[in-house]
This record gives structure tokens, sequence and C-alpha cells, in this order.
């Protein structure tokens, strides 16, 4: 079973980090999503004037592509509970439907405005 969750445990999250391939020490905000109790993917975020989404990781998403979506969907409702402005660095088209929108360089979106209807795996 797939489940989403903050985490703070620096020896779990070091090694999620380095099975990511995140070369960075532990720090930020950090959600976990765990297979089974496992941990497989990683959102890391910098709180500060936005909530910046700075690394979205998810172990072997080549073999289950949906845990991605899943993830992302998991962690976009989450943040819609308390809104809070969101951006992700960079032009990322695939956030679109999700009604982020570019602007300065950033993917920009007040979370209590996502969108989590719209296509699935980034579907149009």
């Amino acid at each position: 079973m797939l489940t989403v969750g903050y985490e703070n445990d620096a020896a779990v999250l070091s090694a999620l980090y380095s099975d990511l391939g995140i070369n960075l020490a532990v720090s930020g905000t950090n959600f976990v999503m765990r297979e089974d109790g496992a941990p497989v993917g990683l959102m890391r975020a910098e709180v500060g004037d936005f909530v910046e989404i700075t690394h979205f990781k998810v172990k072997n998403e080549e073999i289950n592509p949906g845990d991605r979506e899943f993830f992302l969907r998991a962690m976009l409702f989450k943040f819609s509970l308390n809104p809070v402005p969101l951006a992700v660095k960079g032009e990322h088209p695939g956030l679109v439907r999700f009604g982020f929108r570019f602007e300065d360089g950033y993917m920009r979106l007040n979370s209590s405005e996502v969108n989590l209807s719209g296509s699935h795996c980034g579907a149009e």
C-alpha cells in the first residue's frame, strides 16, 4: 500500500536521498511516499515567502509510472487543505493541468486553486 507523509528522520532521509541520486545534505521540508512501509519517493521543499518544491523523485518510476502521479496528486491535495503559494523553478508543462502557470522563472499556484480533476499521467 502506498502512503504519503512528512518525514524528519535524518537517517531515513539520508538513505532515500542517496537511493534517488540527490547529492545534498538532508535539509528543507521532506515528504516521503512509502510502499508497504519502505521509502520509495521524496518531495523536498524550501519554505519562505512561498513553498518551493526543489526535488520530486520516485524510485523505479519506469516500473510503476502511476506511483509518481499518485504521489504528486496526494501532495497537492495535502497542500490544498492549508492554502499556500507553491512554486517549482523552471517551466514544467505537465503541471499546467493542475492549474500552475509559468511566471518569473517558476511554475506557480496558490494551492487552494489546485485542479485535481485533470487528466492522469500527463495525458491531455
